[in-house]
């Protein structure tokens, strides 16, 4: 029955039950809920060190609960867990360490090897965000940045991951005979776009009664040739 109720409560209320009773119960619903999703960052991040930083971690933890001062549990142990992971080199492998299955599935997986090949920063805001589920908010607080700095980083490594899986936008597939008709159109159109602008422009027709320019501009045309022109007209 104490179990079911546990189950029932949220993260804030078994961690404040963790901190006041030091049940263990309260803490192994907590690290069944985070166990997971926490190792695998970890482990994109520091794939060497990602054992012993998440003993040390949950050991933490268990000694010494925080005070969330109404912050939300999810966030505090990413934000925590951020801070732990930049106190280690990620350059310096561990004493002795072999490649292991983690590694190798790591490798194996397409999309993981994708992931790892990201700049440090961009490969923590976007497991932040997909894996995690963190919002762009919080991840920018943890990374201390910009909200369009976060959002611009975010878009270049989902654009990184897009090329490292699948290259370069491929263009649609054509023939040689396709190729060699657009190119013969194009030369075509270019032909006859250059005989237009070469081509002589013949002069207007002038009437006796179209209105000539003045010397100053003026539209206005001689009346007297225009109105003998007309009376010829009518007889």
């Amino acid at each position: 029955m104490f179990a079911e109720k546990l189950c029932s409560l949220s993260d804030e209320d078994l961690l404040q039950q963790y901190r006041s009773t030091r049940n263990p119960k309260a803490f192994r619903e907590i690290y069944q809920r985070y166990r997971d999703p926490l190792f695998r960052y970890c482990a994109q991040m520091n794939l060497e060190r990602c054992n012993l930083l998440m003993e040390e971690f949950w050991l933490t933890l268990l000694q010494e609960p925080p005070s969330l001062h109404g912050q939300r549990l999810k966030n505090w142990l990413y934000t925590r867990l951020h801070k732990v992971l930049n106190t280690v080199d990620p350059n310096v492998k561990a004493d002795g360490a072999a490649e292991s299955p983690l590694q190798s599935a790591v490798e194996s997986s397409d999309v993981l090897s994708a992931v790892q090949q990201l700049p440090r920063r961009q490969r923590n805001i976007f497991l932040l965000f997909n894996e995690c589920k963190l919002s762009l908010a919080t991840i920018a607080d943890i990374e201390r940045i910009s909200l369009s700095v976060c959002r611009q980083e975010l878009a270049h490594g989902r654009q990184s991951v897009a090329f490292n899986l699948h290259g370069s936008v491929r263009k649609p597939w054509k023939s040689s005979i396709t190729l060699a008709r657009e190119a013969a159109e194009m030369e075509a159109a270019a032909q006859v776009t250059t005989e237009r602008a070469e081509a002589p422009r013949k002069s207007r027709a002038r009437f006796p009664w179209s209105p000539r320019k003045s010397s100053d501009g003026s539209g206005t045309g001689n009346p007297t040739t225009a109105n003998s022109s007309v009376e010829a007209a009518r007889a």
